[in-house]
């Protein structure tokens, strides 16, 4: 399923039916197609536009003025393919997630972190992120005490049903912030409630940019933007998904 969400593998395909193809007008049909959706698909402007209206969340830590219970850290952005030295972990842009959280510790804005996210891979194997992350944060400093594992969940529905699970057992009646990507806010925000942990929200790791008065950014071709429109429409098909 993931592979027909992401727009290169979809020009792959158109480029590889171009070199298949015999007849010279369905050809030249499938080579302007691929034209148009490289354009469109690398476009910087136009994913920009699509990200600002879709993501959501956007606060300050200065706009938190009475403390959470607890900061519900969604797990995605430990980079376990890359080759690593022991006692240190890769992230990848995702991992304003886990910043974003550790600054809301440290400033007194949430008194306790759960990390919630497991193995979440259908083949290969890799280690559970939230105990990973576990470790992460007490390296950093932060007691083990105020730390709480999730480590079975491996989409954004199981974060949902596995952490309201374990706040009933460990801390019912908390006041919980819900701490995770901007583009991802919407579907995670949207589980959390049906699993009947109703969370503020703290957005991190956007999308949208601005030029700051480069408008070359804006139309000039960008791989990155490929990326986005990946994050973007696996989000809108996962929202209709939990919809229905």
């Amino acid at each position: 399923m993931a592979f027909l969400l992401k727009p290169l593998n979809w020009l792959v395909m158109l480029a590889v039916m171009g070199l298949w193809v015999k007849k010279r007008a369905l050809k030249r049909r499938i080579i302007l197609a691929l034209l148009i959706g490289l354009l469109f698909f690398s476009n910087p402007w136009l994913v920009n536009q699509m990200a600002r209206a879709w993501e959501t969340g956007k606060r300050s830590p200065a706009d938190i003025v009475e403390p959470y219970d607890i900061g519900i850290l969604l797990g995605g952005f430990v980079n376990f393919n890359a080759e690593t030295p022991p006692g240190l972990l890769t992230f990848h842009q995702a991992g304003n997630r886990l910043t974003t959280t550790l600054l809301l510790y440290e400033t007194g804005k949430i008194r306790r972190i759960l990390i919630t996210g497991g193995a979440g891979r259908l083949i290969g194997k890799v280690p559970e992120e939230a105990t990973a992350t576990r470790k992460f944060l007490i390296q950093c400093g932060v007691p083990d005490s105020v730390i709480l594992v999730e480590n079975n969940a491996r989409n954004t529905r199981e974060n949902a049903l596995f952490s309201k699970n374990l706040i009933d057992r460990l801390a019912p009646e908390s006041r919980c912030l819900l701490i995770t990507s901007a583009w991802h806010i919407r579907r995670a925000e949207m589980s959390f409630r049906q699993a009947g942990l109703p969370c503020d929200v703290f957005a991190a790791d956007f999308l949208s940019e601005s030029s700051r008065g480069n408008w070359l950014d804006q139309i000039e071709p960008d791989w990155k933007a490929l990326l986005k429109w990946e994050l973007l429409i696996k989000e809108w098909v996962g929202s209709l998904a939990y919809r229905l």
